[in-house]
């Protein structure tokens, strides 16, 4: 049990039908509607390795009562949980189209934009400050992918599956490499965002620089490694590439 925690696990259980499967490449994500009197709608979330639901479960509700965005537990089963449904965009589909209307060539950014990385921000800090107190270490979120966050009035967080001790550099790290790398990888457009987001980022929370700049090339390579795209990884000046990126912060 994590310091501090109280009791975590609601046994409301819920008879409810799926309406439709989220895409998720770690577990079976549903969108399912309670047959209860006051239908709502709920995400099941059942886990290919089901060791790792505690751990979350207990996250989940712990930063919940420490003021974090992150969706509401309202059961459990054996190897699932039904959190609260936040409708809203996906951080990546937001991103994607904030590329498009600005065109992927173009390195300045528009308002929705800067208001967003803002957000994402405050997120990360709120995260890190509660998960700390919760723990009394330093925890860090470990899957940044922008499928993971959703954006409603403010950003949540959702999927803190891979929550775990270390470097809050690692996640930024991740993050500015999955930032640059989806389609079109390292447009100018792309280059532009991560500056902002590592500016903002080094400053809120004081992270080493040049510890930031190392595992945002450790990212850039595990993500290839998934991806196979690792022989083209090796063509990228990716050094020159990060200076470019970094040369605000």
């Amino acid at each position: 049990m994590l310091e501090g925690s109280s009791q975590i696990y609601k046994k409301d259980f819920y008879s409810f039908s799926v309406e439709k499967k989220f895409i998720s490449k770690k577990n079976n994500v549903f969108l399912v509607k309670t047959n209860e009197p006051g239908e709502k709608y709920l995400v099941q979330k059942i886990y290919s390795c089901p060791e790792k639901m505690p751990g979350e479960v207990e996250m989940l509700c712990l930063l919940k009562e420490k003021g974090v965005a992150v969706p509401q537990i309202f059961g459990t089963g054996e190897n699932y949980v039904l959190l609260e449904y936040l409708e809203g965009p996906l951080f990546l589909d937001f991103f994607c189209w904030q590329e498009n209307i600005c065109g992927p060539d173009r390195s300045s950014l528009k308002g929705p934009a800067y208001q967003t990385i803002y957000s994402l921000c405050s997120w990360f800090k709120s995260f890190y400050t509660a998960s700390r107190a919760i723990t009394g270490r330093q925890y860090i979120m470990g899957d940044v992918n922008f499928r993971n966050f959703i954006i409603r009035e403010k950003i949540y967080g959702v999927d803190l599956e891979e929550c775990r001790e270390g470097k809050i550099e690692e996640d930024i790290g991740n993050l500015c490499a999955y930032a640059l790398t989806y389609s079109p990888t390292f447009s100018s457009w792309k280059m532009a965002m991560t500056g902002k987001l590592l500016q903002i980022l080094i400053s809120e929370l004081d992270l080493d620089k040049e510890l930031v700049k190392k595992e945002i090339q450790k990212g850039l390579l595990f993500i290839a490694g998934i991806r196979g795209t690792l022989h083209e990884m090796a063509k990228i000046p990716v050094n020159k590439l990060l200076e470019k990126s970094m040369r605000f912060v």
